[in-house]
């Protein structure tokens, strides 16, 4: 039996031997695992050195980011906006913003529309009313059971871009308030009892005659509904509105309408063919994103008189019944900037001033309020920048330095002492601050000449004083120093971007050849229009331009082609995206967009008409498709798109370089010229080395954890082999204790033989 072995997790050694057998085996273990322990000491080194690159990475992204502020055109050239009485009015800028003073005065400001109803019983009793009503363009139904709460609810639910509120005041004092949800004169709120029905006269919200609700010169523009083409009484989404024909009086002459089938087209040639003195068209208007169509009806001599039937009128927004109860008036802001009068739907202004949001908090209309706005170069936030950069840069220096010490008692190093990656990184920013940047000319070629020098530790320094003369003397001289700038040899080449892969062209340029330069799509009728439309027409646009869904534009009969024309460029849509002209009395739309994105479609609901009725009567005509911009930049290729070139990823020197050519002409039409500032060159050097795929300190990264997992490998394998070992000295010292038991056992029974033979004689 053997002594030395496991059993139950118990182990018993030398009991026959008498030999401390377990303190030999963990002695000689120990000896053993030596290897171990100093590939542990290793691994605990390399994580060490991980600490450090994480920390060096993040000091390394901190440089950057501070070198990328500084490689911004308008980095030098700051503005900062006050305003002398922020109780009236606040200034902010962004980019674009220009020095400049302007002296406001605010006589009003932009108010949201708000109605009361008259005082009801309850804000939950039965109302006993029924009936249709419009709020907004949007139909709303009653029945007798409904309470105050319930209609309101309705009206929320209708989404007409109103709020319904309840006032609770007690028995018999019950009110509903509607609010307008955006602010401005054009955002009144349209109520209109539909049909018969008397629910909103009846609650007290409208009441008295009607008049004009959004006038125009010489007549009256209705409400905006979201198409030309569909019944009225769909669009307000109510089934009587009323669902007979039903007269309307214009400058005396009835004109028949049925809001139950007609559709604003079909209302507006009606009442062209009245004869009634007007001209009635369905124009566009922008609501947000959306592009939604309004009746208007412009009279001959001045603006027309109107006699509404059932409220047809009223329901298409072109009248308005009194409001019994207007708590507050729709109102836009009016307001003033250096004796300029100017007005605002809201309160919040931007693009009056460039670069600039002015938002308007304070008015009187007999005493307009008044402040000074101020828009200043602010020199403290360009040195903040620089300040930034320079402390980005020292805490690399001191980073490296404290990590790279030599004890000279100790012997003891720093673990980045010599590390190769921290002292190309320390040369070659250093380098950078102090060579001349390329293509520059004049006072301002590198840093020493605002002011910067190392001290004796390394350490980047510079004079505040000497980089504000700078700054005032020639900002934009000192911005290039730090950014990236572009310069065409000629007006038709414009720098616009460039990348960490492109390359400067230093004191040269790259020079550009096109071979086709970029165009607009444009359609060209086939035939002149020598006559008036003789009935309705509608367009139809498509293609990329369009984003690939259809926008119908209708032309009403008697249009002229110059009507059409003015038109087309009124349109609220088609005004950003297509320019029409007469050429040769034919209609011509060219696409606002260059290249293959500005393509487009255009179909006409007379295409195949056999008379000369419309403009469709000879599309589609010829369309001339738009091609992109093609070329090379320093004899390397580039894509086009539009009127951009961009030289392609992989070119030796151009990559990622974008230049706007807005010639019309091929072959050599120019060169460019592209420097880069420190800024960008510090940006460009610290993306080499941080880049997470192929950048050097990834490089390295990785490297440190290949070493770690080999290493782990390696502590594992010796690992094993030391159990195993150890199992095999246990076993062999359990066999000598073994052995030794049984010698001294016969060892025992040979003294008792030889014991009892001496005791026989």
């Amino acid at each position: 039996m053997s002594l030395g072995n496991s059993l139950s997790g118990i182990t018993f050694s030398g009991i026959g031997s008498g030999i401390d057998t377990d303190s030999i085996v963990s002695r000689l273990m120990q000896v053993e695992a030596i290897p171990i322990k100093r590939l542990q000491q290793r691994q605990a080194e390399i994580t060490n050195r991980q600490s450090l690159y994480a920390e060096f990475r993040s000091r390394m992204r901190s440089l950057s980011t501070a070198a990328g502020s500084l490689n911004n055109a308008s980095a030098f050239n700051p503005i900062r906006a006050s305003s002398s009485d922020t109780g009236v009015a606040t200034i902010t800028t962004n980019a674009g913003a220009i020095a400049g003073t302007y002296r406001l005065e605010v006589s009003k400001l932009a108010q949201a529309h708000k109605v009361s109803s008259g005082a009801q019983a309850s804000t939950t009793a039965a109302l006993g009313l029924s009936g249709t009503f419009s709020v907004n363009g949007v139909g709303v139904e009653v029945t007798a059971t409904d309470t105050l709460t319930t209609v309101a609810q309705k009206i929320y639910s209708a989404n007409a871009g109103v709020t319904a509120s309840l006032i609770n005041g007690g028995e018999g004092n019950a009110y509903l308030t509607l609010t307008a949800k955006d602010t401005g004169a054009g955002k009144a709120i349209q109520l209109s009892d539909l049909g018969t029905s008397s629910v909103l006269s009846s609650l007290g919200l409208v009441g008295g005659a009607s008049g004009i609700r959004s006038a125009v010169t010489n007549g009256a523009a209705g409400f905006a509904f979201s198409s030309p083409t569909t019944a009225v009484s769909q669009m307000l989404n109510v089934a009587i509105v009323p669902p007979n024909t039903v007269q309307i009086t214009v400058n005396g002459q009835t004109i028949d309408i049925n809001l139950s089938t007609d559709s604003l087209d079909s209302i507006a040639t009606n009442l062209n063919a009245a004869g009634a003195g007007v001209t009635a068209s369905v124009e566009s208007v922008t609501e947000g994103s959306s592009t939604k169509y309004r009746l208007k009806i412009v009279g001959d001599s001045g603006t027309p008189t109107f006699t509404d039937s059932e409220n047809v009128l009223t329901a298409l927004g072109v009248l308005q019944q009194g409001y019994s109860s207007e708590l507050v008036a729709a109102q836009d802001a009016h307001y003033s900037l250096d004796g300029v009068n100017l007005t605002s739907a809201t309160n919040t202004v931007g693009n009056v001033i460039p670069g600039a949001t002015l938002t308007l908090l304070k008015a009187n209309e007999t005493t307009p309020e008044k402040s000074t706005l101020t828009l200043s170069r602010d020199e403290s936030a360009v040195q903040s920048k620089v300040k930034d950069f320079v402390s980005a840069y020292n805490g690399i220096v001191d980073f490296v330095a404290a990590n790279s010490k030599f004890d000279k008692d100790t012997f003891a190093a720093g673990p980045l002492l010599g590390d190769p990656m921290a002292t190309q990184i320390e040369n070659a920013v250093s380098s950078l601050v102090f060579d001349n940047v390329a293509g520059l000319t004049g006072n301002y070629r590198n840093l020493a000449a605002l002011g910067f020098d190392f001290d004796s530790a390394g350490k980047l320094s510079y004079d505040e004083a000497t980089l504000s003369t700078a700054l005032n003397a020639d900002p934009n001289a000192v911005g290039k120093l730090f950014r990236t700038a572009g310069a065409g040899s000629v007006t038709e080449l414009t720098y616009i971007s460039s990348t960490d892969k492109t390359v400067a062209s230093g004191a040269g340029a790259y020079d550009v050849v096109v071979t086709q330069a970029a165009t607009k799509g444009a359609y060209t009728s086939a035939v002149a229009q020598t006559s008036a439309n003789s009935v309705t027409e509608t367009l139809t646009f498509g293609g990329a331009l369009f984003g690939n869904s259809d926008y119908v534009f209708v032309i009403e009969s008697g249009s002229a082609l110059a009507d059409t024309v003015a038109k087309i460029n009124s349109d609220s849509k088609l005004k950003d995206l297509v320019s029409a002209t007469i050429e040769g009395g034919k209609l011509k739309i060219e696409s606002k967009k260059y290249g293959a994105a500005g393509n487009y479609t255009v179909e006409s609901s007379l295409a195949a008409a056999a008379d000369n009725s419309g403009i469709g009567q000879s599309m589609p005509g010829t369309y001339s498709t738009g091609l992109d911009v093609a070329g090379t930049i320093n004899g390397e290729a580039a894509t086009g798109v539009g009127q951009y070139l961009t030289g392609n990823a992989g070119n030796a020197k151009t990559a990622g370089l974008q230049i706007q050519y807005t010639g019309t002409g091929s072959g050599l039409v120019g060169s460019m010229t592209v420097t880069k500032g420190v800024g960008t060159k510090v940006t460009d050097l610290m993306s080499g080395f941080l880049d997470t795929v192929n950048g050097q300190l990834t490089t390295s990264e990785n490297s440190l954890q290949d070493q770690l997992d080999q290493l782990g490998e390696d502590i594992q394998t010796l690992s094993s082999r030391l159990t195993v070992k150890e199992q095999q000295l246990r076993y062999r010292f359990a066999k000598m204790d073994e052995m030794i038991a049984t010698l001294r056992s016969q060892g025992d029974r040979v003294s008792q033989f030889v014991a009892s033979l001496s005791a026989s004689k």
